[in-house]
């Protein structure tokens, strides 16, 4: 009898998934991407009264929940910050897109053209770009990829000279690039 009852508890316990153990994934500052789970427990928290200038080089064209992978972490590190209390105005992302990515910058229509698709990156990128994301395009991988600045770039993302430009001003300005 008391296997027989050890056997339920467990299979009780494993139907539920341990919820009395586990937090639910959330997104709360940029909807639907960069899922987080909170940990108020965590050793290393952020500092609500901080700054935090940070400047992502997106380069890969590899993705997460069917976006771009870094513009997925660009979601978690804004929500982290925004559970953790710091202001949206303490927070100053700049994301340089070149190489393999640049194309996920293309608007829906330029994008359905090329790839007989709709750009999966468009919402993504118009929830960063509303919560003060500076999305940037290095001109040069634009050229390289026959991708014309004028009419084919998402309305969200600034047209920019180089990421071999971009980098290193942003560096001088103090923002901390994340890789």
């Amino acid at each position: 009898m008391k296997q027989l009852i050890a056997i339920s508890i467990f299979a009780l316990l494993m139907a539920t998934g341990f919820t009395g153990y586990s937090q639910d994934w959330q997104t709360p500052v940029i909807d639907g991407y960069g899922r987080i789970k909170d940990f108020k427990d965590a050793e290393v928290q952020p500092d609500s009264a901080a700054t935090y200038k940070i400047l992502y080089h997106i380069t890969a064209d590899k993705h997460k929940d069917a976006v771009n992978v870094d513009l997925w972490h660009i979601a978690r590190q804004i929500n982290l910050l925004g559970i953790s209390g710091v202001p949206k105005e303490n927070v100053h992302i700049v994301a340089v897109v070149s190489g393999p990515a640049t194309p996920m910058v293309m608007s829906d229509e330029a994008y359905q053209k090329k790839f007989k698709e709709l750009n999966p990156n468009t919402d993504i990128i118009q929830k960063l770009s509303s919560y003060g994301v500076d999305i940037e395009v290095c001109g040069q991988a634009l050229a390289e990829f026959e991708i014309d600045h004028k009419t084919d770039v998402n309305k969200n993302v600034k047209f920019t000279l180089s990421a071999l430009i971009d980098i290193p001003t942003y560096q001088m300005q103090g923002y901390t690039v994340m890789f």
